[in-house]
């Protein structure tokens, strides 16, 4: 008998999925048998909240073949049954199961983070610590974040439990106010002066992670990189006809990829000149105003708004009426 706890330690079983592939509920067990070796042999794997394991069966006398959970067990006829028996094993887990290495509810809500605003691609380029996940930029391929799971001693404590950790790119001169060493500590594995490691434990608030990514990412990129996407914002903002606006999402996209909204918001509010580059005219996807626009505060974005003759109720814009469509 297989316990396959450690195999599904990092994966979350969909349990719709399991009735899909032909497991059957009893008592809030869910039960599944496959035939192999010319129907001589059976697979049956058994999931509960108490219990998930693997056993094969031999049919002829119906009961269990343990030498294929024997490791020492060898011979061309084991070794056959054992390949059988492990093919059976992983498709149920590739079909059955998500991997979900990461279960801290921050954790989870960081990479939602990543993925909604910056369409991330998570790759775990270590097969030795495929818990290590490194997230990177697209465009320049340069690493903004990196996951991993450590033992809490190799911050602070003595103990060894796991815990769930983000690696992000900063400043040296940021990076000195930002350690506290309680909840954000210099970087592990990683340059301290200009990497930090934060503890995904909910101790520092989500917005806060969530600004660091932010200045992670236009690490990223680079200085020079963003003057010139700038220059593409600010041509791009004089071309939008009176009367109508655009999103964040829209200039992101203008710019060639969709992640970079958060940079089109870093760019508008640098922006040099509100009379040329009317950045007024850019609001979100749900056509709201800025909180605090950049040249004199919402009243004013509301007014130049109303001024192009477009309709502003309860500070947001009907992009189905307003939103430009550049053709």
């Amino acid at each position: 008998m297989k316990n396959l706890n450690e195999l599904l330690k990092r994966r979350r079983i969909d349990f719709k999925a399991l009735t899909k592939y032909g497991f059957k509920k009893e008592n809030g067990k869910y039960s599944y048998e496959q035939n192999i070796i010319n129907d001589d042999f059976r697979v049956v794997i058994e999931i509960s909240e108490k219990e998930k394991i693997a056993k094969v069966i031999e049919n002829a006398i119906n009961e269990e073949y343990i030498l294929v959970d024997v490791e020492n067990a060898v011979g061309e006829f084991v070794g056959k049954v054992r390949s059988e028996y492990e093919n059976v094993i992983n498709d149920f887990l590739e079909k059955c199961s998500e991997r979900e290495i990461y279960k801290n509810k921050q954790a989870k809500k960081v990479f939602d983070f990543l993925k909604e605003k910056y369409d991330a691609k998570f790759e775990s380029p270590w097969d030795k610590y495929d818990e290590f996940i490194i997230v990177r930029n697209e465009e320049t391929q340069k690493w903004y974040a990196l996951f991993m799971i450590i033992p809490e001693n190799k911050l602070y404590g003595e103990n060894g439990k796991e815990i769930e950790v983000l690696n992000l790119h900063t400043k040296p001169e940021v990076n000195e106010l930002l350690v506290d060493n309680e909840t954000i500590f210099p970087g592990y594995h990683m340059n301290k002066k200009s990497w930090i490691t934060i503890v995904l434990d909910g101790r520092l608030e989500d917005e806060e992670v969530f600004e660091l990514i932010n200045n992670s990412y236009l690490l990223s990129i680079g200085e020079k990189k963003i003057d010139k996407l700038a220059i593409k914002v600010y041509e791009y903002l004089r071309k939008i006809p009176k009367g109508k606006v655009v999103t964040y999402g829209q200039v992101a996209e203008y710019l060639g990829n969709k992640g970079l909204s958060r940079i089109v918001g870093t760019i508008l509010h640098n922006n040099p000149d509100g009379e040329k580059n009317p950045c007024y005219k850019v609001l979100n996807s749900k056509g709201e105003l800025a909180e605090s626009f950049v040249f004199g505060g919402a009243n004013v974005q509301k007014e130049r708004l109303e001024k192009d003759g477009i309709e502003v109720k309860n500070n947001i814009v009907d992009l189905k009426k307003y939103k430009w469509k550049e053709e």
